[in-house]
């Protein structure tokens, strides 16, 4: 290459995960400048195993291969989806004479919904508080040994005991989900890409969802719990090659570690400035009082609680979890002729599982509060159209022959808006609320409360489907989702584009006044930008 060329190459070192999953530790890496009127893109030439591949990269790195970390710790995410969602085709098949377990009633099937939460609640404690003595990192990597004996326990179950066993045990992993995942990902994140990187959990639940309902609408239930064991296994590949969380290794005193960490996670070979503001970001956090009393006593961690503990009731009592468990039940009581009830519940965690991807890109460069607002009253409307169906259905001698698409078109509406924003951006903000030395005691409340709420909302489900009609669930989630309306337009605090300690400043703020004034503030400040 000769002096005078067009461009120029820089080589130097970066880890196997950085580009490709090749299996040399190390490549070498080149940055190429090229100049012309119109652009300036930089380019790096890549040699692995005797292939020469090119990489474009812009001048935001996430946008390329930096997902590759927030993709890796939510392995464990698409996991626990599937563990969700197994419910759904499973309950159906278990429920036939011809059954691999022998015939169950719907009433021990009903248990499964609540074990698994229990288990959560009960493993809460001890995870989040792991994840401060062990790291974010380690404790997201255990995640991946309660899914193994999981899908083992299912697949070689011989009675319903073993997989009663089997849904306690996943709900350890479902602790970890999330107390560490979106706690990690929300501080190894900018303010710039934080609403787009704390997505990537929440879409891989969902894709979990998505392909446990395809592959058990095929397979067995047995071939199924096999085909799934490869998610832990590779996210016991992946989740070495991620760094530690920045703020961790600070709070440690790790400060060497921390700033190597970030250089990785922001491709720098200088991260100092970033370090220092960081630094005393948590310093501050960590010299405030950080007891279980105090998540109560003080005045910011309370309001953040409350926000938190608002939104998820926001979120549940919407009736996501309890859809995504009785999916294709209801679809049997809707007498959906056109469609068969898995190819309808095929279809809703199709829809909710795209739709979610494509919000997950845009979503984040809107308001929080603007989001939220729009989805809790887009999902209003759609229960409503179905809460009228099934009421005109069964109290009535209308005859609906000729509309019985309209519960799966009611059910897909719901889950265009619910992927704006309800289904989304509590995942993201349970991470962005709390400071560094209550986190732990605040995710494990969270946590303890998320999982309660999702033993409540399915069982009130299948409760309301024994004893009511059809319209009955459906009415109560629409005014369930008209009350998340009213009180995310009015008191949900905006976090968009801000770091995490403006967001300590702005819960300890009174008033609507001084946080619109923050607001505006944060909107004419210039923060670098990592894409």
């Amino acid at each position: 290459m000769s002096k005078r060329s067009d461009y120029i190459v820089y080589l130097n070192q970066f880890r196997l995960s950085d580009c490709f999953s090749c299996f040399q530790r190390k490549l070498l890496w080149g940055r190429r400048f090229w100049k012309s009127s119109f652009q300036r893109v930089k380019m790096g030439a890549v040699w692995c195993n005797s292939w020469q591949f090119l990489l474009v990269r812009s001048q935001h790195p996430s946008l390329t291969t930096l997902n590759h970390v927030p993709t890796s710790a939510s392995l464990g995410g698409f996991s626990a989806g599937a563990q969700l969602a197994w419910l759904s085709p499973a309950v159906p098949q278990l429920l036939l004479n011809t059954s691999y377990i022998g015939p169950i009633t719907i009433e021990q099937a009903s248990y499964f919904s609540v074990i698994t939460p229990v288990a959560t609640i009960a493993s809460s404690f001890f995870v989040a508080n792991a994840t401060k003595v062990f790291g974010r990192k380690l404790v997201i990597g255990f995640m991946a040994i309660p899914h193994i004996a999981s899908w083992l326990l299912i697949a070689t179950a011989k009675s319903i005991v073993s997989l009663y066993v089997a849904r306690a045990v996943n709900g350890i992993s479902d602790a970890v989900n999330f107390c560490a995942i979106s706690v990690y990902v929300g501080e190894i994140a900018t303010p710039t890409v934080r609403g787009r990187w704390g997505n990537i959990p929440m879409c891989a639940i969902l894709l979990g969802h998505l392909s446990v309902v395809i592959v058990a609408n095929y397979c067995d239930l047995v071939t199924t719990a096999y085909i799934f064991l490869f998610a832990p296994l590779l996210q016991l590949l992946l989740i070495a090659t991620v760094p530690e969380s920045p703020y961790l290794l600070l709070m440690k005193g790790r400060t060497l570690d921390a700033k190597l960490a970030l250089e990785e996670l922001r491709w720098k070979t200088d991260a100092l400035e970033e370090l220092y503001d960081l630094r005393r970001d948590v310093q501050r956090q960590i010299s405030e009082p950080g007891t279980f009393r105090d998540l109560f006593r003080t005045p910011t961690n309370r309001r953040a609680l409350i926000f938190i503990i608002a939104i998820i009731t926001c979120q549940e009592y919407s009736g996501m979890s309890a859809f995504i468990v009785y999916s294709q039940r209801i679809f049997e009581l809707a007498g959906v002729k056109s469609l068969s009830p898995g190819e309808s519940s095929m279809i809703f965690f199709a829809f909710l599982f795209s739709f979610s991807a494509i919000a997950s890109l845009f979503v984040g460069r809107y308001p929080r509060r603007i989001m939220l607002t729009f989805s809790s009253f887009g999902c209003t409307i759609s229960l409503l159209i179905s809460t009228a169906f099934f009421y005109i259905q069964s109290e009535t001698s209308v005859d609906v022959g000729q509309l019985n698409w309209v519960p799966l078109f009611g059910m897909v509406s719901y889950i265009v808006f619910l992927t704006t924003g309800l289904s989304l951006l509590p995942f993201l903000m349970i991470g962005e609320l709390f400071s560094a030395s209550i986190k732990n005691h605040a995710m494990f409340v969270a946590n303890s409360y998320m999982a309660l709420t999702m033993i409540i909302v399915p069982k009130l489900l299948q409760l309301l489907l024994a004893h009511f009609p059809l319209y009955a669930p459906f009415l109560l989630f629409t005014f369930f989702s008209l009350a998340s309306t009213v009180f995310c337009y009015f008191f949900v605090p905006e976090t968009k584009g801000k770091t995490l300690e403006e967001i300590q400043r702005l819960l300890g703020t009174h008033g609507r006044a001084q946080e619109e004034r923050l607001i505006n503030d944060s909107r004419n400040e210039h923060l670098p930008t990592v894409d």
